[in-house]
């Protein structure tokens, strides 16, 4: 197993374990966290499709990743709205790519086109439906659940660092018996854990920290 193998793989299970039990308690601090792992690991997936670089194999994918991953939290620590889009929306990105990679449709350029609609469909979502805690809830913890799941599979040798480059579901859709099983599980799991007191964490989201 590589070094970036292992990097990658703890980072997902920490940032992911996180993300899923604590989400809406210390949105605040946790969603830059979780929008530099999803940029590091899409900015990578770019990288690859793009410039035909190997994911996270050279200097330039981790570069792109890594400056990707920094945009999207400095984004996130300071604009409400953003924050609210790029959480949903991030899953949204991740369950399109990961769709198309899973129904073996080789299409770099298309991966991406798709991933941004599926994600610009959540994120709208999260306004039209007007229940922000309620989503941020959903999506933190299935999200770090999917993120967890990855990064465990990939100690584990059950997938390789390769099987994420189509996204997180990219990841799970690979080991599929044991991936989607376990996501739904520990994602269950997560959700429950955080709504036993919402009424008292509702607060954590709290708009007054952030610039419209």
């Amino acid at each position: 197993m590589s070094l970036e193998s292992i990097l990658v793989g703890v980072l997902a299970i920490g940032i992911g374990l996180a993300w899923a039990f604590y989400g809406t308690k210390v949105f605040f601090i946790l969603l830059p966290i979780w929008a530099f792992l999803f940029g590091l690991l899409t900015g990578a997936q770019w990288a690859e499709d793009v410039f035909g670089q190997g994911f996270f194999s050279t200097v330039l994918s981790w570069g792109i990743g890594i400056g990707f991953g920094l945009v999207l939290a400095v984004i996130c620590y300071f604009w409400y709205y953003a924050a609210i889009t790029i959480a949903v929306g991030a899953l949204g990105y991740a369950l399109g790519v990961g769709i198309l990679d899973f129904l073996n449709i080789d299409a770099s350029t298309l991966g991406i086109i798709v991933g941004l609609i599926v994600g610009a469909v959540f994120a709208v979502a999260a306004f039209v439906l007007a229940v922000p805690i309620w989503l941020i809830v959903i999506v933190s913890a299935f999200g770090g659940a999917a993120a967890v799941i990855n990064g465990v599979l990939i100690i584990f040798g059950r997938i390789t660092l390769a099987d994420m480059a189509s996204g997180l579901f990219g990841g799970l859709f690979t080991d599929t018996a044991i991936g989607i099983i376990a996501w739904i599980a520990l994602g269950a799991v997560a959700f429950f854990y955080q709504t036993r007191d919402l009424g008292q964490t509702a607060v954590a989201v709290e708009r007054s920290r952030y610039r419209y």
